[in-house]
């Protein structure tokens, strides 16, 4: 979708170039990430690629088209642009200042106000109690949702965001990644996203671009370039706790272990011999609704004597439990908030795999050595 060739930009005045012979090529309904200190190129070359500056050498294609041969105003009405000042303007509506585009466009005022209302919609706003008003009125999140609203407009292929999350304190932000990530699966645009955070980087992209100092450092996937970083530079900026950051990476279910014992809450009287013969060393327990109820261990299944005892053991526990989808950072939180030592991993109600620590150590460190 997007292509650079040899890219240069270099400022009047400045002996060194903001950008150097920079290549990199973002496919189509992917998130590109591009990270890296302050000053190394970032935010350049977003707007090389909107032509807000021109570059000085090298190509730069969208859908294989060279943008310098197109009208630069065309170009722009067709990439929506999300930058961290948000850049509402304060004495228009929020119906407004979503409408912007689709008026350069003229669509009709029906079709206006329905794209309007079912962005708004969208992005988790009530497009009654929120069309009329002013950006004043809403909090800093709800201005962000709107500005990504806005650059989703005319339904652009294309959307380049210059840290559009770090205006908002850390609670919302994590709230609005999730939100955007969550409408990324439907939406599917090709999206440049510029930070300087690592982690927001991890967390974003399908591929991570790093620069330093208006070069290109590495490019890869988030697994990649943490299991394998390029150099000393991108080892450092990465930071030295890696392998705990690659936990972000990987669900509950990608490291559990698929065979699991499950017994019902009313059949306890037999379980030590149960497990001894499923071999699992843990038993998850359900109620008669077959909704989970906690876990006993086969240490436990033989030194607690009687059903009920078993049943408060298991009972004690209720938080052993994660989705399937659940990120491995928020099960392992879990394993050592609570004191435990295993998790039944969930698929809804349905218990499809067993979770401890072990299981995580070695799924990472596996992964690692791949």
């Amino acid at each position: 979708m997007i292509e650079l060739r040899e890219v240069t930009k270099c400022y009047k005045g400045q002996t060194v170039p903001a950008i150097e012979k920079l290549s990199l090529c973002i496919d189509e309904g992917e998130i590109c990430v591009l990270v890296g200190p302050s000053g190394c190129g970032k935010s350049t070359t977003l707007r090389l690629i909107n032509r807000m500056i021109d570059l000085s050498s090298g190509t730069i294609l969208i859908n294989g088209e060279d943008i310098l041969n197109k009208d630069p105003d065309q170009l722009r009405r067709g990439i929506g642009y999300v930058i961290q000042q948000i850049g509402l303007l304060p004495h228009r509506t929020i119906g407004e200042n979503i409408a912007i585009v689709p008026r350069l466009y003229k669509w009709p005022k029906g079709k206006i106000k329905e794209r309007v209302n079912q962005l708004l919609t969208i992005i988790g706003l009530d497009p009654d109690q929120t069309r009329n008003k002013y950006p004043s009125q809403l909090s800093g999140g709800q201005m962000q949702r709107v500005g990504v609203a806005r650059a989703m407009a005319v339904d652009p292929p294309i959307m380049l965001m210059d840290e559009p999350f770090g205006a908002v304190d850390p609670l919302v932000r994590s709230h609005l990644q999730d939100e955007f990530l969550r409408l990324q699966e439907e939406i599917k645009k090709t999206i440049v996203f510029v930070t300087h955070d690592i982690n927001e980087a991890i967390k974003m992209g399908d591929k991570i671009a790093i620069f330093n100092e208006g070069r290109l450092v590495q490019f890869g996937t988030p697994e990649q370039i943490l299991t394998d970083p390029a150099d000393d530079f991108v080892e450092n900026f990465i930071g030295h706790d890696r392998v705990v950051r690659m936990l972000s990476l990987y669900r509950a279910e990608e490291a559990a272990r698929k065979r699991v014992c499950v017994v019902r809450d009313n059949e306890l009287a037999g379980l030590a011999g149960e497990l001894r013969e499923a071999g699992t060393g843990v038993a998850f327990i359900i109620d008669a609704g077959g909704g989970p109820l906690g876990y006993v261990t086969e240490e436990e299944s033989t030194a607690v004597s009687g059903p009920e005892r078993l049943k408060a053991v298991a009972a004690a526990r209720r938080k052993a439990f994660v989705q399937a989808n659940t990120p491995l950072p928020d099960a392992l939180s879990i394993l050592l908030e609570y004191d435990l030592d295993w998790l039944g991993v969930l698929q809804g109600k349905s218990l499809c795999g067993a979770l401890s620590f072990k299981d995580i150590q070695r799924h990472v460190y596996r992964r690692e050595g791949e």
